[in-house]
């Protein structure tokens, strides 16, 4: 084969021979019609144009050919989603339809199959974030899924569906990407994929494993500005899936999998405001390492008349993140010093101060549910019923030393700090705290469709929950204060209904009206130190933190149409929204002392317009097109806190629009299919922070681009792809992290070329 590749010199002709010498007639020359995409949203198989709610399903070979691999590449292009940035991968609040907080509990639901990987709205962790790797789709479910999904899915749920072992065929594949990022180094991945039948019919193991590596881009420098450490936020990812199928009877399906992933990162993606742009001011490197195993066993019957699912879940989550905390620290233990000596602050503010933080996730989960089977078109009801148990454990170290401060203490002021200031400083601690919540959920639920015409149906669901939530918390260190340690818990209930109808006006063609309900529960506080935060806390009214904070509400109705036309080659779904969120979860930064407290402040109103549409121009060519408006408005003013009616809700962009175009032909004279796509996303300007006159109080509009091209055969693909092709810099977040003000923008010009062989 190779003296076949040299003499005809023809890259296209040695790939045809190297994938297989008769693909010609196998090459798919594309049509007209577009395919329906069955989702499993509502926890049953069901096609997604006939479904009454707002869903987007991307595919996996979308996620592919646009180069998704995050939440901030997901954002981009589902109308709708939002993310604020913290630091990198796994550092990120999601958020959907203007449903936007940065405390208590998540706003948005997150799945792996069936398996919840939510966490709380924590400092020191974001949401959890699969890699998307032997993903069948990305099921985005907007608005509140309370009845089905239960708490933290007020805003909506984001469901990542896995391929499923093939019980009937010996399978697998290969794939490998190289390239690189503007500002730089060399990116590399490769991941692979075998479906091994054990008996045909009745069992079938998947394994995969995937690693990454991306180079950073933003270099660190030290106070003079000179460069000592190159692109710093280079990031690994190891990923390692198992998916055992087993069917031992006609009727009955077990289905273990495990999915475990690490990410570890040299430094975040954040750069100084003040200095040349994708450049860091911190003293030290900032490193994290982010772990998580996914597992669980689905069993599923099937009665004739019903199918009885069960789901046994467990998620683990460990987060090791190191930060600096100079300027929160040592910065203002060195102002303190200097405003009681009158000297010598400067040399204290100067250390360096690593903060460490590691955060424990343990999830039990449990879910049975009963879903009917209609034996045919004459039976008018449908309906799925279950109960729901969690206990979820999360551990909270926050570990804050300032290397050599006793000694250099000792050689400023002639004397210790337990003389001088009442304190000692053990191993140089200046601050630690542990806390332990531990959340538990009951829930029973159902849902129920009564097709009340050939063309008219209703949907009818409630779900009830009984939580509880448990905190113990213990500190230490000068900046603790207030009790060594603490203990609290919180009870609460809620009961979510839903109703909606659905007209099908034609066979392909239908609206939809819907009210539901979402919800997240309520929890403990931790104390903050006193009297360190007695001056805030005078300026909020209070004495001490609140113990606890009440669970926040929702009402969503939502009007919607779904068809297609054009002879099944154009395909349309729009949407219309009015949320109204009462007794929101905030979280109330103490500016002097830099704690937090949460507490139910205020109420907004979120309003827009969602549409979604894909159209086959011609036989190989075809368009999409997705995007929103969304008004999410603050309608309460918080005086205390600076707050504002008509403020925007923080991290909602007020419109976002995607588009991607894509261009395929047959060529025949190779027996392969070539591709070209372009894609593009304008997002819109938002408000960062409920504070006015934050550096992240507004957020300026952006647009990003990307394309890709290719060649495939059904064994084989060679494939290039550009992101970010323009180059966008523009600073489009300015978090704050351990009080210092940093910018986020989209990852540069990133380019590559990738192939993949299956078999």
């Amino acid at each position: 084969m190779l003296q076949f590749c040299l003499k005809h010199l023809a890259i296209g002709s040695c790939l045809a021979g190297l994938c297989g010498s008769a693909f010609a007639a196998d090459v798919d020359t594309g049509g007209d019609e577009l395919t329906e995409i069955v989702v499993t949203a509502q926890k049953t198989s069901e096609v997604a144009s006939k479904i009454p709610i707002s869903i987007s399903a991307v595919s996996a070979a979308q996620l592919s050919e646009e180069h998704i691999t995050d939440y901030s590449d997901l954002s981009r292009a589902v109308p709708n989603v939002s993310f604020t940035n913290f630091g990198g991968t796994g550092q990120s609040n999601i958020e959907i339809r203007g449903i936007s907080s940065q405390a208590g509990s998540a706003t948005t639901g997150i799945y792996l199959d069936d398996v919840p990987i939510n966490i709380p709205n924590i400092y020191a962790a974001g949401a959890t974030e699969p890699r998307f790797f032997d993903i069948d789709r990305v099921e985005v479910l907007r608005g509140p899924q309370g009845t089905l999904y239960g708490a933290g899915s007020m805003g909506g749920t984001i469901h990542f569906v896995s391929v499923r072992p093939d019980l009937n065929n010996f399978s697998g594949s290969v794939h490998s990407t190289v390239g690189g990022t503007q500002g730089g180094g060399l990116d590399y991945e490769a991941d692979s994929v075998a479906n091994l039948m054990l008996s045909k019919g009745h069992a079938a193991l998947r394994l995969g494993a995937l690693y990454d590596r991306e180079s950073g881009w933003i270099d660190r420098v030290d106070p003079n500005g000179s460069i000592v450490a190159h692109n710093i936020n280079h990031q690994d990812t190891s990923v390692v899936r198992a998916t055992l199928e087993l069917h031992p009877t006609d009727a009955l399906t077990i289905t273990p999998a495990a999915f475990v992933q690490r990410v570890t990162t040299g430094g975040q993606d954040l750069f100084g405001l003040s200095l040349p742009q994708f450049q860091s001011p911190t003293l030290l490197a900032e490193t994290n390492r982010d772990e998580y195993a996914i597992t669980g066993v689905t069993v599923q019957y099937d009665f004739g008349w019903s199918d009885l699912t069960s789901v046994s879940g467990y998620f683990w989550r460990n987060d090791h993140r190191l930060i600096d905390g100079t300027f929160y620290d040592s910065v203002f233990l060195g102002s303190l010093l200097q405003q009681q000596f009158g000297y010598g602050g400067d040399t204290v503010a100067a250390l360096a101060a690593p903060s460490k933080f590691y955060t424990n996730v343990n999830q039990l989960h449990q879910e049975i549910r009963l879903a009917s089977n209609p034996s045919g078109p004459d039976d008018r009801w449908s309906w799925i019923t279950g109960l729901f148990y969690s206990r979820t454990r999360t551990q909270l170290l926050d570990d804050e030393h300032i290397p050599g401060l006793s000694a250099t203490f000792q050689s400023v002021y002639g004397d210790t700090p337990l003389n001088l200031l009442g304190a000692s400083f053990p191993d140089d601690l200046i601050y630690y705290a542990f806390s332990e919540f531990v959340n538990t959920q009951y829930a029973g639920f159902g849902q129920a469709t009564y097709r009340v015409t050939p063309n008219l149906k209703v949907t009818a669901g409630v779900r009830y929950e009984q939580a509880n939530e448990d905190l113990s918390f213990d500190t230490a260190g000068y900046f603790g204060g207030g009790t060594p340690s603490f203990s609290g818990s919180a009870k609460g209930h809620a009961t979510t209904p839903k109703v909606a109808l659905s007209y099908e006006l034609t066979p392909t063609g239908m609206v939809y009206a819907s009210a539901a309900e979402g919800f997240r529960d309520g929890g403990v506080n931790r104390p903050v130190p006193i009297p360190l935060c007695s001056a805030d806390l005078a300026n909020l009214g209070l004495t001490q933190a609140p113990g606890s904070y009440k669970s926040d509400k929702l009402w969503s109705y939502e009007l919607g149409a779904k068809g297609r036309a054009l002879q099944d080659s154009l395909s349309i779904s729009a949407a219309l929204f009015d949320i109204r969120w009462t007794n929101i979860q905030t979280d109330i930064i103490l500016p002097t002392c830099s704690f937090d407290i949460k507490d139910n402040i205020g109420s907004a109103e979120s309003r827009g317009v969602e549409l979604e549409l894909t159209q086959r121009l011609l036989d190989h060519l075809s368009i999409s097109l997705g995007g929103n408006y969304t008004s999410a408005k603050i309608t309460s003013p918080v005086t205390v806190l600076g707050v504002q009616r008509g403020d925007r809700v923080p991290g909602v962009p007020d419109y976002s629009v995607a588009t991607a175009l894509e261009y395929t032909h047959t060529l025949t004279a190779i027996g392969a299919k070539g591709l070209l796509r372009t894609n593009a996303q304008w997002i819109g300007s938002s408000q960062g922070i409920i504070q006015h006159g934050d550096p992240d109080f507004e957020r300026p509009s952006y647009f990003v681009m990307g394309a890709s091209g290719g060649l495939r055969w059904p064994q084989c693909e060679i494939s290039l792809f550009v992101t970010n092709l323009l180059g966008q810099r523009k600073v489009i977040q300015r978090p704050n992290i351990a009080s210092v003000e940093y910018g986020v923008t989209v990852r540069p010009r990133t380019f590559g070329i990738g192939g993949s062989y299956s078999f």
